[in-house]
């Protein structure tokens, strides 16, 4: 668990009950390739929830607010059979995983960053939507997964189409299939699983438009970094094409990085690259949030800068204002 997520479930974790999960009952599998050919029998999807049963918060209140209802169950196995893979902490619990080895090897694959996140999946794998906690219930739970079906298997076969298409190509096809590419990375939310099948075609633009003449390059990295991808070469790509974060690229740049942070050393180096594009402007509020609240947490967690942390939690406070999510961290700055 990185720096960043320990940041959101802070709050939750602490105050959330203690609750039995949905992965403890009957309508779960705890072991993936079981899973997998009891939907191959029963013709149906996968919904695959990765979870940390005994010690995240937010995997708790879904458990309590969505999957433990009666309206949930019986609506989403009609079309999936339900798996829970569990990262417990306390031993106890690790004892009732069947396979974790499995269980570690999935969450690597699918590149699992944190809990919960559900995949929506067909039986051979392919993931057609991401989502975790999401507020409002069951039945509104339920209408998400249906619209997020529907749409998502529609992207599956319009990515491996394009992708297929794009390797044999050449010329004119080659531009006009690049910017499907494009303008499909564009209209997938930031937690698409598509963005890694669609990388490799929308990367071209990097080359086929060196200059940005035709603008694919700046479409190219703010579909990229808005999809969650990051490397040195976006990173310098975004700051050549955006130093102002006129195009917000900047700003995207640091958030996708403030949710892969390993080491205090980077904590210290991206508190400093907030400051500066605090300067420049934040245009999102999202990000401009997420940016106050880690220059917070990270402060008062690790560099043990109280007047600092006071400082960002109040201008956070400022926008954000009596949002839940951060109410534990405006207790403990704030007091």
């Amino acid at each position: 668990m990185n720096f960043f997520q320990r940041l959101v479930a802070v709050g939750v974790t602490l105050a959330a009950p203690a609750l039995a999960l949905a992965g403890d009952s009957a309508n779960w599998i705890a072991d993936f390739d079981k899973a997998v050919e009891t939907a191959k029998a029963q013709k149906k999807d996968l919904f695959v929830d990765f979870t940390g049963s005994d010690w995240c918060g937010w995997c708790k209140k879904l458990d309590a607010e969505v999957f433990s209802k009666s309206e949930f169950l019986d609506a989403v196995q009609k079309d999936y059979v339900l798996v829970s893979l569990d990262f417990p902490r306390a031993e106890e619990v690790k004892k009732k995983v069947p396979n974790p080895q499995r269980n570690d090897e999935l969450a690597q694959k699918y590149g699992i960053q944190g809990f919960p996140t559900v995949l929506l999946m067909t039986v051979d794998g392919e993931v057609f939507a991401q989502t975790g906690y999401q507020a409002g219930g069951p039945v509104k739970y339920v209408e998400s997964l249906a619209s997020m079906r529907e749409s998502g298997r529609k992207a599956l076969v319009e990515c491996k189409e394009i992708v297929a298409k794009f390797g044999a190509a050449f010329g004119e096809e080659k531009n006009i299939l690049l910017d499907r590419a494009l303008r499909t990375l564009e209209s997938l939310s930031g937690d698409s699983p598509f963005a890694s099948q669609l990388s490799p075609v929308v990367r071209t633009a990097f080359t086929s438009d060196p200059e940005n003449k035709q603008g694919r390059k700046l479409r190219a990295v703010k579909a990229l970094l808005k999809a969650g991808e990051y490397d040195a070469e976006l990173d310098k790509l975004a700051r050549e094409l955006d130093p102002k974060n006129e195009n917000a690229l900047l700003e995207r740049v640091i958030f996708v990085k403030l949710n892969s942070l390993q080491s205090e050393a980077e904590v210290k180096a991206i508190l400093a690259e907030i400051v500066e594009l605090d300067k420049l402007g934040i245009k999102d509020t999202e990000i401009k949030e997420n940016c106050y609240a880690a220059s917070a947490y990270f402060n008062m967690e690790y560099i043990k800068d109280t007047e600092a942390a006071k400082s960002w939690a109040e201008k956070l406070k400022a926008i954000a204002g009596d949002k839940p999510q951060y109410q534990p961290l405006f207790d403990q700055i704030l007091g």
